[in-house]
């Protein structure tokens, strides 16, 4: 990549500061990783691919990503999971320990299959899986643990799988959101809008997950032709001024954008890049950190890829209400993230957990946007803070 390469990713390349500076522009909070040459490129081997050409191709992104042979290509990372669980055949009423913030379809596979999901605390500067929590949660029914990398951050799991192994229990680490140019779903880098890698290390297992996959209906390049359309539409609202007057479309007719993103960009029922994005995160999160009853969670993480930018506030709907009048697209609650209840009951939820997912805000910083909008995110992040602690 050039250094002039992040103006590729804007829907109208050169063009883009204009579109930022028209006085009704709203900067969106996560922006389509890709250019319209990708698009176009998937769209052209949707009429040109055939299907007797797919085994080999899986072939083809297995080997490279693990030439031992131990990996998987399915259609999701819930896909797999759901391969694995059928092929475990666990006990209606087995406990699995999960990662106490994690994605809420992940928690309804596990119930599907009659499993028990029990949540274990995170540290909140780390978002790693309280060790101690996790030692005292295993018990008798427990057979399985759950963890999840979230918001871009990585944390060690020696210690995890320590405890796993003294428990003979199996584990699962679900890689989806702990960004490194490997996701690729629709709103991470270096989207393929779709797909999944899964690596099991036992090849019995393994073969029994291809063999009941066979059995599934296969996407066609039909759907996926439909799917780069879509995205292709919505890469061009994201420039702010576009996005702008989609927004206030949204709110004339009374409808929720948050809920219309959401269910558009939902997924399936490059070096450089991941530097800016991190660097315009660095910049924001230096800005803030010292701000009073402002946290940053997992900021003190082993390693973090800001694929989204969370912040913990007291007032996030106030907060929310008060940027989005200023032209920034911030939202409280649009994530494909939860907290796991407890099975015993509300007073057992995980604390941590709890309090960083009802007080985070998302704020909209991408790899494209400029230095000026980045100060005055900062600014206006501070007023709105000033102004909900004055209701």
């Amino acid at each position: 990549m050039s250094s002039s390469s992040p103006a590729r990713l804007k829907p109208f390349g050169q063009l883009e500061p204009l579109s930022a500076a028209a006085p009704w522009a709203i900067f969106p909070r996560k922006k389509l990783d890709v250019t319209y040459r990708d698009i176009g490129a998937g769209m052209a081997a949707c009429l040109q691919l055939r299907e007797h050409q797919r085994p080999g191709y899986e072939q083809k992104i297995s080997n490279l990503w693990d030439p031992s042979g131990h990996a998987m290509i399915t259609l999701s990372v819930r896909t797999g999971f759901d391969l694995l669980l059928q092929t475990l055949k666990f006990a209606p009423g087995t406990e699995v320990l999960c990662s106490a913030i994690t994605i809420p379809d992940m928690l309804y596979v596990l119930r599907y299959h009659g499993l028990v999901p029990v949540p274990v605390d995170l540290d909140p500067e780390t978002l790693a899986v309280d060790v101690e929590v996790l030692k005292k949660a295993v018990t008798q029914k427990t057979k399985m643990m759950l963890i999840a990398h979230i918001f871009g951050s990585r944390f060690p799991l020696d210690e995890a799988l320590e405890v796993a192994r003294s428990n003979n229990l199996l584990i699962v680490e679900d890689c989806a959101q702990a960004f490194m140019g490997m996701y690729f779903g629709t709103i991470k880098t270096a989207t393929s809008f779709g797909g999944a890698i899964i690596h099991v290390k036992n090849s019995a297992v393994l073969d029994e997950m291809h063999r009941r996959e066979k059995r599934y209906p296969c996407r066609t390049n039909l759907f996926f032709f439909k799917r780069l359309v879509k995205y292709g539409v919505l890469h061009g609202i994201s420039t702010p001024a576009v996005y702008g007057l989609f927004l206030h479309a949204c709110r004339a007719v009374g409808a929720d954008h948050d809920k219309v993103i959401t269910s558009a960009i939902r997924g399936f029922s490059g070096g450089e890049l991941v530097s800016l994005i991190q660097s315009k995160s660095e910049q924001l999160a230096n800005a803030i950190k010292d701000l009073p009853n402002v946290s940053i969670p997992g900021h003190h993480a082993e390693k973090h890829y800001y694929w989204l930018f969370p912040v913990c506030v007291p007032s996030p709907e106030d907060v929310v209400n008060y940027m989005n009048k200023h032209g920034f697209d911030v939202t409280s609650g649009a994530t494909q993230l939860a907290y796991v209840p407890s099975p015993l009951g509300h007073e057992h939820d995980p604390v941590h957990a709890k309090s960083i997912m009802t007080s985070l805000v998302y704020l909209p910083v991408t790899p494209e946007t400029p230095d000026w909008a980045i100060e005055k995110m900062m600014c206006c992040f501070r007023d709105a803070l000033q102004s909900s602690s004055r209701l």
